[in-house]
């Protein structure tokens, strides 16, 4: 990890703050060696409201492509110079492209790509934020119907307005086909309690966070007899995208999900 105004020229980077624990680079340095291409690509810490100016700056330095993460992607959006049509229905870029700082969002259909469930149904995500707001629109757009939980319930208002959807009251589960965590785990921790009531057997539930364990969201999934998956596989569908956008070549998906398995 380096901070931006320290950054060495370079192919490829991930930013963020904090950064240093992204898997993003071991990700994509498998991929490289995977296709046999010598490029590299770094973790760099950008505080918030100085993104542009890295930005530019590691343009400077040759790079050529930007995944954003965590806080900077609403940021990620205003300093690009064009935005695709999904990213600025979101809200959000996860992806740059810094040949004319142009700007994409990849979670949305990173997140369909990784989910075993095809057939559309009613999802529930409990969140409001950015990484809510990529997996909904994708869900809708494919035909999903869609519920909003989150604890101010403005954003969530918010939310289900822009992709037709609706409200939930409570972080109930009730009839849900699918069960979207877009929390953070620190929220689970600080008491976002889930009635697991009504749930179907065959639900599916994805919790976008990911870590060495599995998440309480996880647990109680799992306990309820629901299958379920972590964030993994959305960040390498997403990371996969990215690439291919960036290089105009087929990801190596599988090696890809084992260098952050």
């Amino acid at each position: 990890m380096t901070e931006w105004r320290e950054a060495i020229p370079g192919d490829f980077a991930v930013i963020g703050d904090p950064i240093s624990h992204s898997k993003s680079p071991a990700m994509h340095a498998a991929a490289y060696r995977e296709l046999g291409l010598d490029l590299s690509y770094r973790a760099v810490r950008v505080p918030v409201g100085e993104v542009r100016a890295a930005l530019l700056h590691l343009r400077t330095l040759s790079y050529r492509g930007v995944n954003v993460t965590v806080p900077h992607k609403a940021e990620a959006l205003a300093a690009c110079e064009q935005v695709e049509d999904l990213a600025r229905r979101i809200g959000a870029v996860n992806t740059v492209r810094l040949d004319g700082l142009v700007g994409r969002n990849t979670d949305g259909p990173g997140f369909l790509r990784s989910l075993p469930v095809k057939e559309p149904g009613l999802a529930v995500i409990l969140g409001a934020g950015g990484s809510a707001a990529a997996v909904a629109v994708a869900l809708a757009d494919v035909g999903w119907k869609v519920e909003i939980y989150n604890r101010t319930r403005s954003r969530a208002e918010s939310l289900a307005a822009l992709i037709g959807g609706e409200v939930r009251e409570e972080a109930a589960v009730a009839g849900a086909d699918l069960l979207v965590n877009a929390t953070s785990a620190e929220l689970l921790g600080s008491g976002l309690s889930i009635d697991w009531a009504g749930v179907r057997p065959s639900a599916h539930a994805v919790d976008l966070m990911y870590g060495a364990e599995p998440s309480p969201f996880m647990r109680e999934a799992l306990q309820n007899g629901l299958t379920a998956q972590d964030g993994r596989g959305m960040l390498m569908e997403q990371g996969a995208l990215a690439l291919e956008w960036w290089l105009g070549v087929a990801a190596p998906r599988e090696a890809m999900l084992v260098a952050i398995s």
